[in-house]
């Protein structure tokens, strides 16, 4: 039990580290500011006991104020330190770097928040029990809560500040600066967690093994989850909270105001985390050396990972999906992939913080007890150096303006400064220096120095950064004509053949040029590659190719249509199909244009046209008409005529024939068969007479 219990105080606090270090005894008065340095130079040192700003590095062996929590004001660029152990919260007008005010507030200032509602910034004071409200440089209130509050969160929904009171079990609600609830919740609240899926506070109740569940100003639900809940977090992919029960041994999953699952993970687990890559959920089992692997779909373990020994903390690298472990027992970070452990990386001495550099791919880890930070790259997970620092190194912290990572040596009283894998400056600070922050509207860094009441503002230079020059070029354009592209966010025009972009530092960026570019008449130019990536230095010049297209409408005439049919624009030069089909009752007659296009066979139906120019296609079609043909025969005789008519397409003819007509050919045969003919009539009319 005693095992479990230490475990998870290391799960749940790293105070601890501060008593483990004696303070250095380090002489009053002004040290080197060592303006040289290339890492930087503490430019100035607050006094925050004596009000005053000291030019250079100044270390006070004194009581100090014991400055903690640090907040920063956007509606006035000021600075807030709550400082512990002298009561008063300091302000520094970061434009000036000067403390402009001390403000006496309750005992033993912790917690700072700022409310963007109102402007306002409120202070927990854990030895009065009091909540202290400024406004610019001045205390509008100081607001009676619960007993020791620690915590404070703001809660974009309602607008209301919410905070946990640890000695009393209570959460207090503020609106403005009135206390409008004070909300009884479970036995030593400690974590806390807002649900944006549906607006609700979550706040675990460590000593009574329960989950409050707020609702604006009222506790809608206490949950009953497991013993010694701790952790907390919020899913984005099922809208679930999950809670780790550190003295059970399980997850307990909440949605809304019912725990729906139990889930069965590693012992003692403390710390959890959420993957977006794959939406698992990591929860790191201090006393089993585990990571248990959630799957939100099915809140189910997946997978028990076997780590290093008393798993701490755990983050998320999003530059390749990896979950990375920090193992405080046995000296190791593990490299989890999805449900695998694909490295086991040798670190120092008790590892506590961690941070990712998005400048190289780097993972920084601050080995607190072997006082070095080891440098792991991300792409292999490997570590590439060890560096030593000062001694006991705590904080690390990433300055973007630079590229440099700075590192807070609690035991020395030392900042130091890598650039990559190598120590660049040491830069001497106040006793005891823990938290570090960057501020991106002067550039500074900012150090806390617990032990000398101080805060060290650190002007850091510019880190030389080379550059290097990008060239687009064209060809295809006529000459004098403009075009122009758009390289990281600015574009340039020009009507030479080539547009520079000087100053460039190494990096990936996109570029867009004109795409289109028309010259008039039916024509214009066109690129065959209008956009794309570049990666500097590996690449320096684009290569682009605009194309001459004309613009040809293809159509027919009455009684007919054609294929295709319409206006297309083709590459100069280019040879088109063309088809022309007519309609029943017409025929195609031939291709006719008004411009430089030619034809293959102009008078088939189906040919080839070349693209020489704009204009205007056109297939002609004509009707087929339809008329009679009457064929006549006329024989005459002395009592008889017959005609015959017949009918075609297109040709009517008539033949007549009669017996008076002259046909020398035939004359010999008309003669005898008239001689017939009388001899019958005559032979005819003697038998008549006879038989009378």
């Amino acid at each position: 039990m005693a095992k479990r219990g230490q475990l998870i105080a290391i799960a749940v606090s790293i105070a601890i580290l501060l008593s483990a270090f004696g303070l250095p005894a380090t002489a009053n008065g002004p040290q080197n500011s060592g303006q040289s340095n290339p890492g930087g130079y503490v430019k100035y040192t607050l006094d925050l006991l004596n009000n005053t700003l000291i030019n250079g590095n100044f270390v006070n062996t004194g009581n100090g104020a014991g400055p903690s929590g640090i907040a920063y004001d956007p509606s006035n660029g000021y600075l807030y330190v709550a400082d512990n152990g002298s009561d008063t919260v300091s302000v520094i007008n970061g434009a000036t770097n000067t403390v402009i005010a001390n403000i006496t507030v309750g005992i033993n200032p912790t917690g700072v928040a700022y409310d963007p509602s109102n402007g306002y910034l409120y202070v927990t004071n854990y030895g009065s029990d009091t909540v202290s409200v400024i406004n610019g440089t001045t205390v509008i209130a100081n607001i009676t809560v619960g007993k020791g509050p620690v915590g404070v969160a703001y809660d974009p929904s309602n607008g209301y500040i919410y905070v946990t009171n640890y000695g009393s079990d209570t959460v207090s609600v503020i609106n403005g600066a009135t206390v409008i609830a004070n909300i009884t919740v479970g036995k030593g609240p400690v974590g806390v967690a807002y649900d944006p899926s549906n607006g609700y506070i979550y706040v675990t109740n460590y000593g009574s093994g329960t989950v409050s569940v707020i609702n604006g100003a009222t506790v809608i639900a206490n949950i009953t989850v497991g013993i010694n809940p701790v952790g907390v977090a919020y899913d984005p992919s099922n809208g679930y909270i999950y809670v780790t029960n550190s003295f059970s041994d399980t997850v307990s999953v909440i949605n809304g105001a019912t725990v729906i699952a139990n889930i069965t993970v590693g012992s003692v687990p403390a710390w959890v985390a959420y993957d977006p890559s794959n939406g698992y959920i990591y929860v790191t089992d201090a006393g089993s050396s585990t990571v248990s692997v959630i799957n939100g779909a099915t809140n189910t373990v997946i997978a028990n990972i076997t780590v290093g020994s008393v798993p701490a903390w755990v983050a998320y690298d999003p530059s390749n999906g990896y979950i990375y472990v920090t193992n405080y027992g046995s000296d190791t970070v593990s490299v989890i992939n999805g449900t695998t452990v694909i490295a086991t990386i040798t670190v120092g001495s008790e590892p506590l913080g961690v941070a990712y550099d998005p400048s190289n791919g780097y993972i920084y880890v601050t080995n607190s007890f072997s006082d070095t930070v080891s440098v792991i790259n991300g792409t292999t997970n490997t570590v590439i150096a060890n560096i030593t620092v000062g001694k006991g190194p705590v904080g690390v912290a990433y300055d973007p303006s630079n590229g440099y990572i700075y590192v807070t040596n609690y035991g020395s009283g030392t900042v130091s400064v890598i650039n990559g894998t190598t120590v660049i400056a040491t830069i001497t600070v106040g006793i005891g220096p823990t938290g570090v922050a960057y501020d991106p509207s002067n550039g500074y860094i900012y150090v806390t120095n617990y032990g000398s009441g101080t805060v060290s503002i650190i002007s850091a230079p510019a880190q030389a950064t080379e550059t290097y020059t990008v060239t687009f070029t064209e060809s295809g354009l006529p000459a004098g004509t403009r075009w122009s592209v758009t390289f990281d966010g600015l574009t340039k025009s020009s009507t030479s053949s080539s547009i520079t972009f000087t100053g460039v530092p190494a990096g990936n960026y996109t570029w867009n040029a004109t795409s289109i570019i028309a010259v008039g008449n039916g024509t214009r130019y066109v690129a065959q590659t209008s956009s794309g990536t570049i990666s500097v230095p590996n690449e320096s010049s684009v290569s682009l190719h605009y194309v001459k297209q004309y613009r040809v409408t293809i159509q027919p005439t009455a009684g007919g249509s054609t294929s295709p049919s319409g206006t297309f624009w083709y590459n100069a030069g280019s040879i088109v199909t063309i088809t022309a089909i007519p309609a029943p009752g017409y025929e195609f007659v031939g291709w006719e244009t008004n411009s430089s296009i030619t034809f293959t066979n102009s008078s088939s139906a189906t040919t080839n046209m070349t693209v020489n120019s704009p204009g205007t296609v056109v297939a002609l079609f004509k009707a087929v008409p339809t008329t009679s043909t009457t064929s006549t025969v006329t024989s005459t005789s002395s009592s008889t005529t017959s005609t015959v008519t017949s009918t075609s397409s297109s040709t009517t003819s008539t033949v007549t024939s009669t017996s008076s007509s002259t046909q020398p050919s035939h004359t010999a045969e008309y003669v005898a068969a008239a001689a017939v003919v009388v001899i019958v009539v005559l032979a005819a009319a003697l038998l008549i007479i006879r038989r009378k």
